[in-house]
């Protein structure tokens, strides 16, 4: 009935026992505070046997033991154990950082300190263009300045707390994507990274366990360096063959997406662990299309186990050596016998290139069963998903073909 209040009892119905901690604390803020003071009896990690996927292996070393000792680790991770996990990275953008910096304002204190700052990042990169997009309506209402706010926010948190900010190029746009940026510059294999995005899983294609998660929990990250999670289930998914010419892992995607096990919602909140010869066969940039749409999939976070052109990629782009690239590679697979809960196998000689129809990425289609042709208003090549440089090289080959073939862009 409205007006009348609800028992926090209601509120735990059905939830783990740190879930109604947190609940009883009066939210996690509070908690996290009693937790790092010892005050807190939290169940300890649930002991695991058998065969274990690389997913909880990752968990299993980033499990807080004693959160006033600062104890992590344990050998395995159980299915379905609830606990903290210790972070590698944390990162946020523009539309979360500002929000969050307000509550550690509110209920730290200005100038109290962060834990561990350098393992914090910042970008400006969802509203970089607002003032070319926005519409004229919306324009009146103010929310161009209001957006404005939300920049200066994050510089000034940035500025005070010495974090790291990706913001803006004096060309105009955006120094880079959170996610082509954390993957490129930051991430190893078989770190646990969360940040304040739903296509956080992207550096999955590292071998890391990377989600996203919330504004409170960003937040407490930046204190306590670590984020309440549970071990999820994995769903294997095999891509198999040798790519036929033209395919790609957008395609590769698109086949996953219409799978009924997806599109009837039994993939929510689980792990998609790639895997298979064509995926394999897979440069990183294109392993990162598939870890990136694990949201699509509605999935938890998505992972492939690191190989050889892992430790390729990071020789190449770190400047790593490649003994201490195959190090931090070892030890990360999944184990024979590991439980999954679903495996999805897709033939990939069988595919043809694929696009989307309008309304839901699952609505995929071959694009020689295409009924008509449809006039296109705007053609779009970036985004987090497909602004890597791999697909900037496709665009580049695409555009090429036409010149050398008397094609041009059409009018208008």
């Amino acid at each position: 009935v409205a007006g009348e209040s609800v028992p926090l009892d209601e509120f735990k119905k059905g939830k783990d026992p740190v879930t109604c901690q947190i609940i009883d604390w009066g939210g996690l803020f509070e908690f996290n505070l009693a937790r790092l003071q010892g005050k807190v009896d939290l169940p300890g990690p649930i002991a695991a046997t058998g065969p274990q996927t690389i997913t909880q292996k990752i968990f299993a070393r980033s499990r807080i033991i004693d959160s006033a000792t600062g104890q992590v680790g344990t050998d395995s991770a159980e299915i379905g154990d609830a606990g903290f996990f210790q972070t590698d990275i944390r990162f946020s953008h523009e539309y979360v950082t500002p929000m969050a910096a307000s509550f550690f304002e509110q209920k730290v204190g200005k100038g109290e300190p962060l834990t561990d700052p350098d393992s914090v990042i910042f970008f400006r990169d969802h509203l970089t263009f607002l003032e070319q997009a926005i519409t004229p309506e919306r324009r009146k209402m103010g929310l161009l300045q209001t957006a404005e706010q939300l920049k200066i926010k994050q510089e000034d948190f940035a500025n005070a707390y010495g974090i790291t900010l990706h913001g803006e190029t004096g060309l105009g746009g955006s120094e880079a994507i959170c996610h082509s940026k954390i993957i490129q510059d930051y991430a190893l294999p078989g770190q646990l990274i969360i940040g304040s995005d739903s296509h956080t899983p992207h550096s999955g294609a590292l071998g890391c366990v990377a989600f996203g998660v919330g504004t409170t929990a960003i937040f407490n990250s930046w204190i306590t360096k670590d984020v309440y999670s549970t071990v999820p289930e994995t769903v294997r998914i095999e891509v198999r063959g040798k790519r036929p010419a033209g395919i790609t892992a957008k395609d590769m995607m698109l086949a996953i997406l219409r799978d009924p096990y997806v599109t009837e919602g039994h993939a929510i909140a689980k792990m998609v662990e790639y895997c298979g010869t064509a995926v394999e066969e897979l440069s990183i940039d294109e392993r990162a299309t598939m870890t990136n749409m694990a949201a699509e999939v509605g999935a938890f976070s998505g992972i492939i186990v690191p190989d050889e052109k892992t430790v390729e990629f990071l020789v190449a782009e770190r400047g790593l050596d490649p003994e201490q690239a195959r190090q931090y590679c070892e030890g990360l697979f999944s184990d024979e016998g590991a439980h999954y809960c679903h495996e999805i196998v897709i033939e990939v000689e069988d595919l043809e290139p694929l696009v989307a129809l309008p309304g839901d990425p699952g609505n995929g289609i071959e694009i020689s069963k295409l009924e008509k042709t449809v006039a296109i208003d705007i053609a779009y090549g970036g985004s987090c998903t497909a602004g890597k440089k791999e697909d900037m090289n496709m665009y580049a080959e695409v555009l090429r073909h036409g010149l050398q073939h008397g094609r041009r862009v059409a009018d208008g």
